[in-house]
């Protein structure tokens, strides 16, 4: 590079010419350099105006980042160890007799959250939005006054929920789908593929006949996206004979002894915790009699000498994933309700458990399945 450099005759000076800098457009602007580099960084600190103008002058004189440079900057950074820069919110909503505290993957949000936020350089602090303040704009000049800019939100303990809060000083993420209005920035683990893929697995193992059995406040709260994986993989594969799904508020023997009889299913997808505590009392042998598989394993399921097998959601990672992307926020600047709301699926890792058993050769559909996955991770 140097040698094409002298080849042409270029200097230092006339290259420097060639690249308007920072300090150019500050004085076409008629600001300080900071200013100019602020305002590249989206800063809350430079008013709108001044941002319109020094952005104007940048297009005018063709200016643009040196990549190179922002690496290096960007290299810099992460070299050097993060100061303290405040707190950032863990905003719950709790009203009722249920605490997010319940939930084993909103414990783990909230471990990986926090993990992640000390190495960005805050703390992550709990507030819970019925009780913390009188109102909602008295908690938002309590994080205002306490320098707080960024908020986590947990999954909502029911679906559709709206929450009303002065949104536009603050950048906010939240989990799932169960918040509604406003729409925010959002991760969530990817539970219409982690379903597809449990279904695909349990052909790859020979199950034909597979029901779904699921809380229906759940796949409400996930916007349907278990009830949708089913419903694509099973139908694509067509069945003479098709289980229909079965959606109960709670366990319910009752209803599940019912529809077990009726349908006689070869495997379940289920997202309920206390399936085989079930099918023990009911004298279903797992996997003998029935195969099990959850899409949605958490930390706390693994391990066990009776293990289910299924889609292990690492909600642990999905709350740092969550802590980046505010932070990012906060460092650009963005703030209030983003205009177009964006969705950040992390995907989990396949666990073989002990619920499954490859089914009889002669009862076995001998048709492939689509886009077979490997055991070791999906």
């Amino acid at each position: 590079m140097l040698d094409i450099i002298r080849s042409r005759n270029y200097t230092g000076s006339e290259m420097d010419q060639q690249r308007p800098t920072q300090s150019d457009v500050a004085r076409a602007a008629g600001v300080h350099r900071a200013t100019v580099s602020l305002t590249f960084k989206n800063h809350p600190s430079i008013p709108d105006a001044t941002k319109q103008r020094v952005r104007e002058c940048a297009v005018r004189l063709g200016y643009s980042p040196d990549p190179m440079l922002s690496a290096l900057a960007a290299y810099r950074s992460r070299l050097r160890p993060k100061a303290f820069q405040g707190a950032l919110a863990w905003l719950t909503n709790d009203a009722g007799a249920v605490s997010w505290r319940q939930v084993a993957a909103y414990r783990d949000y909230y471990e990986g959250a926090a993990a992640r936020a000390r190495t960005h350089g805050f703390s992550l602090d709990v507030f819970n939005l019925p009780t913390a303040a009188p109102s909602p704009e008295r908690l938002a000049a309590v994080f205002r006054a306490r320098n707080i800019h960024g908020i986590l939100l947990p999954p909502q303990m029911a679906p559709d929920v709206e929450i009303a809060f002065p949104w536009q000083d603050f950048s906010a993420v939240t989990f799932g789908s169960s918040l509604i209005n406003p729409r925010l920035h959002a991760v969530a683990s990817a539970q219409f593929r982690s379903t597809v893929l449990t279904m695909r697995q349990l052909k790859l193992l020979g199950y034909q006949r597979i029901g779904l059995f699921f809380a229906s406040g759940h796949d409400e709260k996930t916007d349907h996206n278990y009830l949708a994986g089913y419903l694509v993989e099973r139908f694509a594969t067509p069945q003479t004979d098709t289980i229909p799904p079965l959606f109960t508020q709670g366990v319910d023997p009752p209803r599940f002894r019912q529809w077990y009889a009726k349908y006689r299913p070869q495997a379940i997808v289920t997202g309920y915790r206390e399936i085989l505590v079930l099918l023990d009392a009911l004298k279903i042998r797992v996997p003998r009699d029935l195969g099990v598989a959850s899409p949605l394993l958490e930390r706390d399921m693994l391990g066990k000498k009776r293990q289910l097998s299924g889609i292990y959601e690492d909600s642990v990672h999905i709350g740092e994933v969550a802590m980046d992307l505010l932070a990012a926020m906060i460092q650009r600047g963005e703030r209030g309700v983003p205009r177009l709301p964006q969705r950040l699926l992390v995907e989990g890792i396949w666990t073989p458990g002990t619920t499954l058993r490859p089914v009889a050769e002669s009862v076995r559909d001998r048709r492939p399945c689509r886009k077979p996955v490997p055991h070791s991770h999906v």
